[in-house]
């Protein structure tokens, strides 16, 4: 079983680390048992060694099988089922071809089950990259490869690539026509779409959970990185800084490559109105998560049990469906600075306006009696449901969080803290009024 910590290396982009130390850079020395870990001293290695030795033993043993399969293909004798050397002769068939699934396999076992968990740097490129030869030797993709690349990819902050497969994935067969036998027609030919367009084409009745979730980490990156720029400016605007190199600064200060592209040219004014487009588009995507799978926001911040978990099948909209995408796409989520405490504020913020919500509903069905000691054991407690109403109510307090996330001064006047006096101020308003409504009734109704 694999350990949910697994799923939770060091924030921030892949680098080359030192397994025992936080060294880092390109010089440090690759273990020459599985290709994947680095070591900054040989005294290193050698003391990481009992906690590497498992990972590295099956690292190994799945490039002796991968390698063991690859010399069948490429040797196989020709048949009415067989063709000569597949590599060769049946680029793009490779599922239909029987004798070459038992290398698709194998290539898959070394590329997600092991390289890809170990989560190093070295270790997700060449998944990444098997992952791509696997679709260019079987287009159909039946292992479901199409699933996991996305998230690898914003793991090394290839999001125009990301962006791109995921568009292509969604638009490439609209009326279920598409001949996935013809190596004519286009394969992920789409380059430099428009990463702030709409995400309308990917939502749907039955729209793909893992490329979901995986534009909507994107967007996410993208509006956390046009905060980060928005937070430097502020500083900037206050500091005796010579302008020549506030460029570098900002430069800094961003994450994906598209933010640098996109956003680090644009005024204040044009940077906002990128912020709301990108608020509305992740709340539509956000939306369409939930609707795809209920479960998957709750186990986003309660990870561990589906991380461990192993499905071996799913069904749309299943815990188990959730689990694999969750497995997929965390690690991302965990690396990418500033993602997961962003959704957490706005969850924060969605549950200290629910605290009186949720108070007077309980108040309220103790007074009809719906709370009876006997049934109470049934009955959920007050920090349960609040705990389920902040996940469910997220999406509509991401604004809360964007403005905190800008906001420099003391924390009892963040934005969010003032919204939710303000929230307050009005329930008790309304409460008050409708108490001397009912009041103004009761005595008229008594006369």
């Amino acid at each position: 079983m694999v350990s949910a910590s697994a799923y939770k290396g060091p924030v921030g982009p892949l680098r080359h680390r030192c397994a025992q130390c936080p060294a880092t850079g390109v010089k440090l020395l690759r273990c020459t048992g599985c290709l994947a870990v680095r070591y900054c001293s040989r005294e290193h290695q050698v003391a990481h060694r009992p906690q590497h030795k498992s990972a590295c033993t099956k690292i190994r043993k799945a490039r002796a099988k991968l390698a063991e399969e690859d010399h069948r293909v490429r040797n196989a004798t020709p048949d009415f089922f067989t063709p000569a050397n597949a590599f060769e002769t049946s680029v793009g068939h490779f599922w239909g071809i029987l004798d070459t699934r038992d290398y698709m396999r194998a290539r898959f076992a070394l590329a997600v089950e092991h390289l890809l968990r170990l989560g190093t740097l070295d270790g997700v490129q060449e998944s990444l990259e098997h992952m791509r030869d696997m679709l260019r030797l079987g287009r159909s993709d039946n292992l479901g490869v199409r699933d996991i690349a996305p998230a690898a990819m914003l793991r090394l902050d290839q999001d125009q690539e990301c962006y791109d497969f995921v568009k292509w994935w969604a638009t490439c067969d609209p009326d279920g026509l598409y001949d996935w036998g013809d190596m004519t027609l286009p394969h992920l030919n789409i380059r430099g779409a428009d990463v702030l367009e709409k995400p309308d084409f990917l939502i749907g009745k039955f729209c793909a959970l893992n490329h979901v979730v995986a534009v909507l980490l994107l967007k996410l990156k993208l509006l956390v990185d046009i905060r980060n720029l928005k937070v430097a400016r502020k500083i900037l605007a206050h500091r005796l800084i010579p302008p020549e190199l506030w460029e570098p600064i900002e430069l800094a200060a961003v994450r994906s490559p598209l933010s640098a592209k996109l956003f680090q040219k644009q005024d204040l004014e044009s940077l906002v109105k990128t912020e709301m487009t990108l608020l509305n588009q992740i709340r539509q995507l956000g939306a369409a998560v939930v609707e795809a799978n209920k479960g998957f926001m709750f186990s986003l911040f309660d990870p561990d049990e589906a991380l461990e978990a192993r499905p071996h099948s799913y069904s749309a909209g299943s815990w188990e469906e959730m689990a694999l995408a969750l497995q997929n796409s965390y690690a991302t989520f965990h690396e990418t600075e500033g993602v997961l405490p962003f959704l957490e504020d706005a969850r924060a913020c969605a549950a200290r306006d629910s605290q009186n919500e949720i108070a007077d509903t309980i108040a309220e069905a103790e007074s009809y009696g719906f709370r009876s000691d006997e049934d109470a054991g049934r009955r959920r407690t007050a920090e349960e449901m609040l705990e389920d109403l902040s996940v469910n109510r997220i999406w509509g307090y991401l604004d809360y969080a964007v403005e905190n996330a800008v906001y420099l001064g003391p924390w009892s006047e963040r934005p969010s803290e003032r919204h939710t006096r303000e929230n307050r101020e009005s329930w008790a308003q309304a409460l008050a009024e409708d108490a001397e409504f009912e009041e103004a009734w009761g005595d008229s109704d008594s006369e």
